[in-house]
């Protein structure tokens, strides 16, 4: 899990992705799609480990809902903001409200935080292979109280430390969501997953996540990640 977090990335990064989410009624599958942007900086030093930012712009009912994320160092959670555009107005996400839905999506509020290497304690439970991929099997038990999972079991590529699987257990230990991260692909130094579905066991429900361009250390500036940014979209 050390090098998993040792794994280089950028200093920023900007990324148009593709939202689709994907439900199954009455044995047909039905699927609406959405377009935003995903705009991080990293922090060397500092309060901050990472500010992001997700912004969408398409369809015209979700255009310039924004959320914004700064990820702490000393563990103590991170502050996050909605924006609705409707609303003209920015709300911030108590930490009681993490466990919710991100607009409609598998992905909650907590899932869009920066997870800490120290925020959990590991255990090795097997290897497998994901997509003829030899991958190690490991246990992630949270230490804080706060975290609606119980556990997360991750699988993690035995050749380039990538996570390939995520699967999520809520408090009566029962697995209730899969993130599957089948293709990786690798821009320079950088790996970037280009494809990741979040699969809801409770609900016939999933999101996909699809890169459709990414571009990395543009030297984008602090103000991005502001209130007063998330207004402007």
């Amino acid at each position: 899990m050390e090098k998993v977090d040792q794994i280089k990335s950028p200093l920023d990064s900007e990324t148009q992705l593709k939202m689709t989410l994907i439900s199954i009624r009455g044995g047909k599958k039905r699927s609406r799609s959405r377009v935003l942007k995903s705009i991080e900086k990293k922090y060397e030093d500092g309060v901050f480990k990472t500010k992001s930012l997700l912004v969408f712009s398409q369809p015209r009912e979700v255009k310039g809902t924004a959320f914004l994320n700064w990820d702490r160092i000393d563990g103590k959670g991170d502050d996050q903001w909605l924006y609705l555009p409707a609303l003209k107005k920015v709300k911030r996400i108590r930490a009681t409200e993490k466990s919710r839905s991100f607009q409609g999506s598998d992905f909650s509020y907590e899932d869009l935080s920066v997870r800490e290497l120290d925020s959990d304690k590991y255990e090795l439970i097997g290897e497998e292979s994901i997509n003829g991929i030899k991958c190690y099997k490991v246990n992630a038990m949270p230490i804080e109280r706060e975290t609606q999972y119980s556990s997360r079991v991750v699988w993690v590529d035995q050749q380039n430390f990538l996570m390939k699987k995520v699967e999520f257990y809520d408090k009566k230990n029962n697995r209730f969501k899969v993130l599957d991260i089948p293709n990786h692909i690798k821009n320079g130094e950088y790996w970037t997953a280009i494809k990741m579905t979040m699969h809801n066991m409770k609900k016939a429900h999933s999101t996909e996540l699809e890169v459709l361009e990414v571009n990395y250390d543009q030297g984008l500036k602090d103000n991005i990640f502001t209130e007063s940014y998330l207004k402007r979209q």
